[in-house]
C-alpha cells in the first residue's frame, strides 16, 4: 500500500524513514526510529509491533539482518507484511511477504533500503534509490523527501495518493524532523512545502533545544529569543490599539 525509504546518513549518523501511500496517515504507522539504534519502515497490512519491537532489538545491539529474522519468526501474518531495517552502523535488511500485492519488493544500497507494495512498477523503488544516491551532499531530511518525489514521479502507489511523512532522529531521544501529511490530494509536494517551513521556523531552534546531558545549551540565546518574542507581541498590541485611539 506504500512506498518508503529507511536510511542512515554516513556523514552525521542520522537515521530516518520517509513514506507515502494511498492510505490515511501513513506517517503515523510506517516510520520507527531511535537515535543510536536504527530505523524501521513497517508496511503492507501494517503490524506496528514490527517497528516497536524491532527498535528494542536494535537497541540491544542486534544487527539489521538478525532483527528481520527475529521479527519474521514472531509474526504469523508474515505473508502479508513488508518491512525494512537499517541499524546504527548502516547495515540493512528487509522482508516482503509472498502475499503482498504486486508490484512488491525492495532495493538495497549503502546504508538504505527502498521498498514498496501495490506499486505501479519496480521502477518506483529504483528511482527512489537513484535519487537518494545522487543527493549525497544534502542532509538526510532533504535526501529522503527527494527519494519520495522520485518514487511518486515514477508512478508511486497503484491506487493513488493520500498521505506522506518523514521521521528523522539525530543524537537526542526526540525527533530531529517529524512531519506528516495525513490526508491530501497531492501529499508529497505538500510534504516538500512543510519541509521548507520546518527549515525556516524549526531548524533555528534546534541548536538551543534541551539535550539529555544539558537541558539549557546556549541559554543566553534562548533568553534573547524569549525577549524578542515578548517585545514583538507588545508592539503588535500597541499597533492594534492605535486605530481605536484615533477614532475616539
Amino acid at each position: 500500500m506504500t512506498f518508503s525509504i529507511a536510511a542512515r546518513c554516513p556523514r552525521t549518523g542520522m537515521l530516518g524513514v520517509a513514506t507515502s501511500s494511498k492510505a490515511l496517515a501513513a506517517g503515523s504507522m510506517v516510520p520507527y526510529c531511535r537515535a543510536g539504534a536504527g530505523a524501521i519502515a513497517s508496511q503492507s497490512f501494517v503490524n506496528p509491533y514490527l517497528g516497536i519491537d524491532g527498535l528494542v532489538l536494535l537497541e540491544q545491539g542486534l544487527a539489521a539482518e538478525r532483527v528481520v529474522e527475529r521479527l519474521i519468526e514472531s509474526d504469523r501474518g508474515r505473508e502479508l507484511r513488508q518491512f525494512a531495517v537499517v541499524d546504527k552502523d548502516g547495515r540493512t535488511a528487509a522482508y516482503t511477504g509472498d502475499r503482498c500485492i504486486p508490484w512488491a519488493g525492495q532495493v538495497f544500497g549503502g546504508g538504505y533500503v527502498c521498498l514498496g507494495n501495490i506499486l505501479v512498477r519496480e521502477m518506483v523503488v529504483r528511482a527512489m534509490a537513484d535519487s537518494f544516491e545522487r543527493s549525497l551532499d544534502e542532509d538526510l531530511p532533504e535526501r529522503l523527501v527527494r527519494a519520495l518525489e522520485a518514487g511518486q514521479e515514477a508512478g508511486g502507489d497503484r491506487r493513488g495518493r493520500q498521505s506522506a511523512g518523514i521521521l528523522v532522529v539525530d543524537r537526542e531521544e526526540y525527533p530531529w524532523c517529524d512531519l506528516r501529511v495525513d490526508d491530501h490530494e497531492d501529499p508529497v509536494p505538500e510534504l516538500r512545502r512543510l519541509l521548507g517551513v520546518w527549515r525556516r521556523e524549526h531548524v533555528p531552534f534546534l541548536t538551543v533545544m534541551p539535550r539529555r546531558d544539558d537541558y539549557v545549551p546556549m541559554w543566553e540565546n534562548v533568553l534573547k529569543v524569549r525577549d524578542s518574542i515578548e517585545s514583538q507581541l507588545e508592539q503588535e498590541e500597541l499597533a492594534a490599539e492605535e486605530p481605536a485611539v484615533k477614532e475616539s
